[in-house]
């Protein structure tokens, strides 16, 4: 009985090994590899003439139709973020909420800290078409998004966002390979600007 089991455990040691023995350095796809690119958006102060972005204010950003509580961002104050576009189709529908409503450890909207919030939503609509590209075996496709414009919607509470400029028509990568003294240089794919 204990020499059944000892082949046992041999045959299982020796299949595991023959299952990594066999992967190679191709198997594995490298970070540095580009993949499906973000949408990466860099904020500007519209009453400034700096180059340098600005931190957005207490942004909320969600696709539309997830719950208030499924976000991406939750009340982030950063210069530039990167928000992933659908693969499935020619479109992404984001809410952009400036001051965005503020949730007690239940996940309930906290009444007291609201009560003074003067919380603005735009929606943000990304068009674009979307093109595959074979990458190698161990990454597969990666989908570059092409031809993008945007459309935005105030809604009833007016528009926080003053204009918005695309740097690029075509969305083929995130990872950006600034020269340090190039002015020029693309740090996003679009700028976003707000007072």
């Amino acid at each position: 009985m204990h020499l059944k089991i000892r082949h046992s455990y041999l045959l299982i040691g020796i299949f595991t090994f023959a299952l990594f023995a066999g992967c190679q350095r191709d198997d594995i796809c490298p970070e540095s590899t580009d993949t499906t690119p973000m949408l990466v958006i860099n904020f500007f102060d519209e009453n400034s003439s700096s180059l340098e972005p600005r931190p957005s204010v207490n942004l909320t950003i969600r696709e539309v139709g997830r719950e208030t509580i499924d976000t991406l961002y939750y009340r982030e104050n950063r210069q530039s973020i990167r928000i992933p576009l659908r693969t499935d189709r020619d479109s992404t529908k984001y809410e952009f909420v400036q001051n965005g409503v503020i949730f007690d450890e239940n996940g309930d909207p906290d009444p007291e800290l609201n009560e003074e919030n003067d919380t603005n939503t735009d929606i943000i609509t990304f068009n674009y078409s979307r093109e595959e590209e074979y990458i190698n075996r161990a990454c597969s496709f990666k989908v570059n998004f092409l031809n993008m414009s945007y459309l935005t919607d105030g809604g009833d509470d007016g528009r926080w966002i003053s204009r918005m400029r695309l740097l690029v028509e075509d969305v083929v990568t995130d990872n950006f390979n600034n020269v340090e003294n190039d002015p020029d240089a693309n740090t996003a794919h679009l700028n976003l600007y707000f007072e």
